[in-house]
């Protein structure tokens, strides 16, 4: 009894100088642990505003652009992103078209540099939803004064961090994409078992190597990214 109570003195003891010493890492563990056990996407994004020009960040937790110029936050907008079956690109991404597109895009159209398709920034014919919820197809939707004011203010090659904490975890197989599916391509090239594109598209050759992974897991080789063979891939990693 005095062994078993002595060893969780000890442990403790060391999470309490966790905590103390590490405040966000303990704090990024119990976010990584909360999104694991309820099913949400524990894919995270680090930011920081370049000391030059613009950057956009993208909460759609929040429904919040903000617009930085030269390392300060010079304003915010309400947004829209994708709905959790045709969810927006989560990551860091460039601006690598600014173009004047139909009344349907408000007139403005932000092209963004993602692999797996065509996602941009633009307007919209309904405002009223916008900075309320995420319905769209993937596009970050603004109100069109909003996207003509940002426009005028965003260059050729402006980082753009779209984050989105809540999203839900989708089961991944063979033709799918999104930035989920390219997050398992990085996962499964670090340990070894993936060697083609990082583009967030679910191929054959991804399936082959998630049945790889699959078989050394000794767990059912269906070629499929289910919540099972997600954690294990994190777990291998972390």
């Amino acid at each position: 009894m005095k062994t078993v109570f002595s060893k969780k003195i000890k442990k403790a003891l060391a999470l309490l100088i966790v905590i103390v010493l590490f405040p966000y890492t303990f704090r990024a563990v119990l976010r990584l642990c909360a999104a694991a056990s309820d099913g949400r996407s524990a894919f995270s994004l680090a930011f920081k505003a370049p000391e030059k020009g613009c950057a956009l960040y993208i909460d759609l937790d929040r429904c919040l652009m903000k617009l930085f110029l030269n390392g300060k936050q010079y304003k915010a907008y309400p947004v829209s992103g994708g709905k959790n079956e045709t969810p927006s690109p989560i990551g860091k991404w460039k601006i690598t078209s600014i173009q004047s597109w139909g009344k349907g895009f408000g007139g403005c159209w932000l092209g963004l540099n993602v692999p797996f398709g065509t996602y941009g920034i633009h307007g919209t014919l309904k405002p009223d939803i916008i900075g309320k919820s995420n319905v769209s197809g993937g596009c970050i939707r603004m109100k069109n004064r909003d996207i003509e004011e940002i426009k005028k203010l965003v260059s050729y090659g402006c980082p753009v961090y779209i984050k989105q904490d809540t999203l839900p975890f989708r089961v991944m197989q063979n033709g799918m994409i999104g930035s989920d599916v390219m997050n398992a391509q990085m996962l499964l090239r670090d340990m070894g078992f993936y060697s083609g594109s990082i583009d967030g598209k679910y191929g054959n050759i991804l399936e082959q190597a998630v049945r790889n992974f699959q078989q050394t897991c000794g767990i059912p080789d269906d070629g499929i990214i289910g919540f099972q063979t997600y954690n294990l891939m994190r777990s291998s990693i972390e």
